[in-house]
């Protein structure tokens, strides 16, 4: 007997994550020459969220497949059409690729490129994460 299983396509939202370091320092990952948009580039963890999934569940699914860490604590940063960007701190966890990546970095802030869309939105997480540590 054959059995066959439909897996749901993944929906067009999309969860993205920007993940600091303890110097505040925040996480890229490469994407593969083979991946089909944007190979090569410096992305963030995260992707596509599956049918019924929320964007927190989505996340954390996306971001373990592609790095097997784990968010804790996202905090919502921004919403650009079917983007939705969070940040939150990288618990020193190893960073281990899938096959969708080739390599990862921290950048500090002044390795980010403001007109580049991902090094943007983290720029802006940072000042986010600067004016809660002032605040608190």
């Amino acid at each position: 007997m054959i059995r066959i299983v439909i897996v749901p396509k993944d929906t067009d939202t999309v969860a993205k994550v920007v993940l600091f370091d303890e110097k505040n320092r925040a996480l890229f990952l490469k994407r593969s020459n083979y991946m089909e948009k944007f190979a090569g580039e410096w992305d963030l963890p995260g992707g596509h969220l599956k049918q019924n999934e929320s964007l927190i569940d989505g996340l954390a699914r996306e971001t373990k497949e592609e790095t097997h860490l784990d968010v804790r604590d996202p905090k919502f940063l921004l919403k650009m059409n079917n983007l939705h960007f969070f940040y939150a701190k990288y618990n020193s966890q190893p960073v281990k690729l899938s096959n969708e990546h080739t390599d990862y970095k921290f950048f500090n802030k002044d390795d980010l490129d403001p007109s580049e869309k991902f090094q943007n939105v983290a720029i802006k997480a940072l000042e986010r994460l600067k004016n809660e540590n002032i605040n608190n």
